[in-house]
């Protein structure tokens, strides 16, 4: 009598699994460190965005005003946003030789202390013509 030997060949065995989930968790540990960095890059972009809007929000207030106040102006307010200190600082001639008549400079600095307790500031400056 002939012994028959039957080959199923549709299962997937328990140590393949295993292997193919071992070589998956291997992938998905090497993509965690791009995600945190992702995450971080994130979070300082959105600081980024903030701050800039936070500067053209003033530079829009000095360029809506039909009179500029007393040379020089010095303007510092703390806690903007819960986050920011944002200092304004606004030249003329009067103050400043290099300035044409006419033209004044803004510039606005935003501080702030970023979520590593890392002090950050950017500084953004133009002229505006009245």
């Amino acid at each position: 009598m002939k012994k028959r030997i039957i080959k199923n060949k549709k299962g997937v065995s328990l140590l393949e699994v295993l292997i193919s989930m071992l070589i998956l968790g291997f992938g998905l540990l090497a993509l965690a460190p791009m995600i945190v960095m992702s995450i971080e890059g994130n979070i300082i972009s959105r600081e980024h965005s903030e701050t800039s809007r936070l500067a053209k929000d003033k530079i829009g207030y000095y360029e809506g005003l039909d009179s500029m106040p007393a040379m020089p102006v010095i303007e510092q307010e703390v806690n903007v946003n819960n986050m920011y200190t944002r200092i304004t600082s606004v030249r003329d001639s009067s103050v400043d030789t290099l300035i044409p008549a006419g033209v004044y400079q803004i510039d606005v600095q935003l501080s702030w202390t970023d979520n590593h307790n890392v002090a950050r500031d950017i500084n953004y400056s133009t002229y505006i013509l009245k």
